[in-house]
């Protein structure tokens, strides 16, 4: 009989709690964030992120003739959900349609646009962090 070490148990443990927190933190955005506002996807919003995208990854005008064409569709999709009462059908209608919208927009990107964008929404993610540890370490100094 194999006997499991300490160190294994801790580290499942560790990433037990971390899978939990990511989760958790997941539903929370899913749900409009730490404050309920979630991230508005005004027309001023998507014209933003297509020009970033259309810059950083060079669309073509036929690309973004159709990434336009897919996030206008998510942003009514989007609308229709926020409707919804607050459940676990809003957090997965939510992810779905996340999902789909990145897929579908992945899939008019060539190779070498899909690891740029990648990229993008790292820089993006680092910024909401930095952006997030600013607010709440302002909150802490008052």
């Amino acid at each position: 009989m194999k006997f499991i070490n300490k160190g294994t148990i801790i580290a499942a443990l560790v990433g037990g709690v971390t899978a939990l927190t990511l989760m958790m933190g997941g539903v929370a955005l899913a749900y409009g964030g730490p404050h309920g506002h979630g991230a508005h996807w005004s027309p001023e919003k998507m014209e933003e992120h297509l020009t970033e995208m259309t810059q950083r990854l060079d669309l073509t005008p036929k690309q973004e003739t159709n990434i336009r064409a897919i996030m206008e569709q998510a942003v009514a999709q989007r609308q229709e959900i926020k409707e919804m009462p607050r459940s676990k059908e809003k957090f997965v209608a939510m992810r779905d349609v996340r999902f789909a919208t990145e897929d579908q927009i992945y899939a008019n990107l060539t190779c070498a646009q899909r690891e740029e964008l990648r990229l993008v929404k790292r820089e993006h993610k680092v910024d909401r962090m930095e952006e997030r540890f600013q607010r709440h370490h302002s909150e802490d100094t008052k």
